[in-house]
Parts: structure tokens; sequence; C-alpha cells
């Protein structure tokens, strides 16, 4: 899988909508990751011989989270604190000033992946998503906190964990509730997809990172599992940082699972992007480690800048 993973470019029109699976495939990529891809650029895709895909994502509607409170995630009230603090009391391009990578706790409510009706309800997104495209691309399905939840099911499920291994420590006993949650879902959901379409592809981007354990996506149950090397925000990872991240990646990979994507993000602000030197570096650790897969995040990014579109060009068409 080549995929090309956007939610920049504009998709108003049918025209736009078209463009962008135009620009995807002129690019290279075999793939286009996208939220609520409209019919037509499903079917302008399948003309290219471009699979479509429409991202679901771990957050729930407004009505959901009205009627099923309880369902929701609940992060410590310090957090909650934390949170609110960051919202009111920073300017907008905090993250930017800051330089940091994530945000010290995700706003905006997300599933409890425990509740069946948090499943139930991305069951139905699912099989809408593999119903009106190629597949299935899951985003934002990890903890507010980076960590846990501490809703009143995820802490009964904990006291199970710890009467039957009371030799564990406390924080082992919520690392290992809180991946088992995440490796259970995807197994879920993955069921969901192919029970509608066997041949739905089934992806993801392994995001927000889990900080007990930023390797466990060989876990997941899915058709490619794609996990990032290189990020969006300053300061840069270095190049023997994503060589590292993905080699380890690779060599933590189950095929009984699922196969490993790198995932490169980069936007193209002008204090982020990178350079094309810098971007093909990227790519060509990407092709060491992944197998000919790989996912670049975003588009906007190659369409502002010819020179790392030709880059990008040169890395699929000669991967």
């Amino acid at each position: 899988m080549k995929a090309a993973w956007d939610w920049h470019l504009p998709v108003a029109t049918r025209e736009d909508q078209e463009a962008v699976a135009n620009f995807a495939a002129e690019l290279g990529f075999d793939t286009l990751i996208a939220p609520n891809p409209s019919e037509e650029m499903v079917d302008r895709g399948r003309t290219l011989g471009l699979k479509v895909i429409a991202i679901v994502y771990g957050r729930p509607s407004d009505n959901f989270a009205e009627k099923h409170p309880e369902c929701l995630q609940k992060i410590l009230s310090g957090e909650e604190g934390i949170r609110n603090a960051v919202a009111e009391g920073t300017p907008q391009n905090f993250q930017l000033l800051s330089h940091r990578w994530f945000s010290i706790v995700q706003a905006g409510e997300t599933f409890c992946f425990n509740h069946e009706a948090s499943r139930e309800a991305l069951k139905e997104e699912v099989r809408k998503a593999v119903e009106s495209s190629d597949g299935v691309s899951f985003d934002g399905f990890g903890f507010r906190n980076h960590y846990g939840c501490f809703c009143e099911s995820c802490k009964k499920k904990r006291k199970e964990i710890a009467k039957d291994n009371p030799d564990l420590p406390e924080p082992k006993v919520l690392a290992r509730q809180s991946e088992d949650s995440l490796v259970e879902i995807s197994r879920v959901l993955n069921d969901a997809a192919k029970s509608v379409n066997p041949n739905a592809i089934v992806t993801n981007h392994l995001w927000p990172p889990f900080y007990p354990n930023e390797y466990y996506g060989w876990r997941l149950k899915m058709d490619y599992c794609t996990q990032t090397i290189s990020w969006f925000y300053r300061p840069n990872w270095s190049l023997e940082r994503v060589g590292f991240e993905a080699s380890e990646m690779k060599r933590l990979e189950d095929r009984s699972n699922n196969t490993f994507v790198p995932f490169i993000g980069l936007y193209d602000q002008p204090y982020l992007v990178r350079t094309p030197e810098r971007v093909e570096q990227e790519f060509e650790i990407a092709a060491r480690y992944g197998d000919g897969h790989v996912v670049l995040c975003n588009l906007a990014t190659p369409r502002k800048y010819p020179q790392i579109a030709e880059v990008v060009k040169q890395a699929l068409f000669n991967g």
C-alpha cells in the first residue's frame, strides 16, 4: 500500500474531489485515505486504479456523547484541569511555540472502547465506510491522556486483572488493561469491516501515542498498521531516530496480525515543511523497512512545493 492520507486539499465541489484523486494518482500513490470521501471521489479513484478509503475516528458524535456519557473516556480531574488551563491560558499556536510533538492531554470526547454501546456505534460507522468506499482507516484510537481510562468499566477490569495477578504492580495492571482494550477494538472493527466486504482494506494511523508501550502496533488486527517514523512538528526527528523507529516497528511486525507501514507526517506551513533532500532521505528509510509500503500525510505539501512533489514521485515510482 502506497497511500496518501489527506484532509487539507479542498473537496467542496465534484471537481475538487476528482482533483484530489487525480493528484494522488499522478504522484504514484495507489491508495487515498480521506474523511467522508464522496461517491464521485471513489468513482474517480476506481477509474484511476486508486483505492479510496474512508477515515473513522475514535470520537463520538455529539448525540452519542449526550446519550451515553458513561461510554466516554474518563480521565483524572487534574488532567482535565491541565487541558482546560492550556486551552484557556495559551495562544492558539502554543504547540509550535512550545515545540511540543504532542498535546499534554487531547481535547474532545473520545469513546471508551470497552463499552458495548461504543463498539456498536463504531461498528455502524465502519460498515457505512466500507459500503461507500474501498475500506476503512482508523484515526484517534487511543487515550486522551496517552495511557488509560478511569471510567467504572475500565476500573472494574483492572480490579479483575489485579486479583488474578497479585504480584503485578499497579502501573503494569493499568498498562495491560489499556493496551488490551486497544487491541480488542481493532479485532472487533476489523471483523465488522470484513463482514461487509472481505476484500475491504482495513488500516489506521497509530495515534495518539500510547506512552506505556509506543510499539504495540504489531498486535492490532487489520491489514496494514501505519506507524509514525517522522512527525509533523519541530524539532524534526533526527534521521537516526527515523531509522530506529522504522527498524524497531519492522522488527516487531507480526504478519498474522498486520503488515507494518511507515507513516511520514509533513505539513506545508513554512516553519514546519522540511527540505526536499530531507524528505527524500525519509522515503529512503521507509523503503528500507517498509517492503514497498508507505503513507504520506498530507497532499497539500507536495501540491504547494513542486520539488517535494518530484521527490515523492521518484520514491513511489522507483519503490
